[in-house]
């Protein structure tokens, strides 16, 4: 085997995915991946995959490639773009101190780059260590873990490679001091240029409710990382709401809902509202269309006045400062992905 990578550790951000073109077939195979994830929908393969082949699939591709066409840019989807900006930035930072042992690339959970021929493709060329780095600051069963699950189904795919390859996460990073910083000094930054607004809603990415167990921090976490947010910003309690998004079918999700929450505002005297999603940490479908163009349009049409977005980190360089602290620190950090798999904490 090449030993071209045999004192070098790779790096990988790893965030959600995207379909590879914003036209209907290839986003009906990337959400057939994605809707296929057990980590994602538990619901009894037996009840679910008929749902999603015989109805899902066959409507909300069309519909879903229709909205990625208007965030769609020369580089492809924004999430995409943000990635690999990141990555980028990352790139420029280790250039000038590892003397080339620390390799920053990009996959993907679900589309292209997959994280399979990522894995594959530098541990046949000699690479023996890994560092997982998930987009996701708090840690879930249907991110992180999935992201696990799927690195153990490689595993077994190629023989159980990890014999011979050191495979670690990063478990997740809600309440790292440097990201916490990156997010209030984004809102700041942001409020400077365009002014503040009589109400701040930090809105996470929304679960199942029947999913919070023992095994299921999210919602722990992101009330941790929006509480640090506020006190970092020393907020009184009036002025901000923590919100949950993209809720997906009929069942219970965590609560409070965004949607039911600009809605109150919108009719309320709250009529002035700005939206940061401190969990994304990069701007994607659903921060540009679901919040920047449907979410405003609800709050305005509900009465609601000014309505305005606060993007995500994607390039900021204090956020590339927290993911260079941590790729630094992942000594003391980062976990074997087994241990996920083995629902250790």
């Amino acid at each position: 085997m090449n030993s071209k990578y045999s004192d070098t550790t790779l790096v990988l951000l790893v965030n959600l995915g995207t379909p590879s073109k914003p036209e209907t077939k290839e986003v009906r195979k990337y959400l057939a991946e994605f809707l296929s994830d057990k980590d994602v929908i538990r619901m009894p393969r037996i009840f679910w995959l008929p749902i999603l082949h015989l109805i899902i699939l066959r409507f909300r591709p069309k519909k879903s490639a229709e909205l990625y066409k208007k965030v769609w840019t020369k580089w492809g989807s924004p999430l995409l773009y943000n990635t690999y900006l990141q990555a980028g930035l990352l790139r420029k930072r280790y250039a000038d101190k590892s003397d080339g042992n620390i390799l920053i690339d990009v996959a993907m959970r679900y589309g292209e780059p997959s994280l399979e021929n990522k894995i594959t493709e530098y541990y046949q060329n000699g690479l023996s260590n890994i560092l997982i780095l998930p987009m996701f600051p708090q840690y879930s069963t249907t991110t992180a873990k999935s992201i696990a699950s799927k690195i153990h189904e490689i595993s077994r795919k190629h023989n159980n490679f990890d014999n011979n390859l050191t495979i670690n996460i990063i478990k997740d990073f809600h309440a790292n001091e440097k990201y916490i910083s990156a997010l209030a000094d984004r809102i700041i930054n942001h409020r400077k240029k365009f002014s503040s607004s009589k109400k701040l809603l930090l809105s996470f990415h929304g679960i199942p409710q029947s999913y919070i167990a023992s095994d299921e921090p999210y919602q722990d976490q992101c009330f941790k990382t929006a509480k640090l947010i506020v006190e970092k910003l020393q907020l009184k309690p009036e002025s901000y709401d923590i919100v949950f998004q993209s809720r997906f079918g009929k069942a219970e999700w965590i609560k409070p809902y965004l949607a039911e929450t600009l809605e109150k505002l919108g009719k309320s005297n709250e009529d002035d509202i700005q939206v940061f999603c401190p969990g994304f940490v990069s701007d994607c479908l659903e921060t540009i269309e679901e919040i920047n163009e449907e979410s405003r349009e609800l709050f305005l049409e509900s009465g609601g006045k000014k309505f305005d977005y606060i993007p995500c980190l994607n390039g900021d360089s204090k956020f590339i400062d927290a993911l260079e602290s941590i790729i630094d620190n992942r000594d003391h950090l980062a976990i074997s992905y087994k241990r996920i798999l083995e629902k250790i904490t």
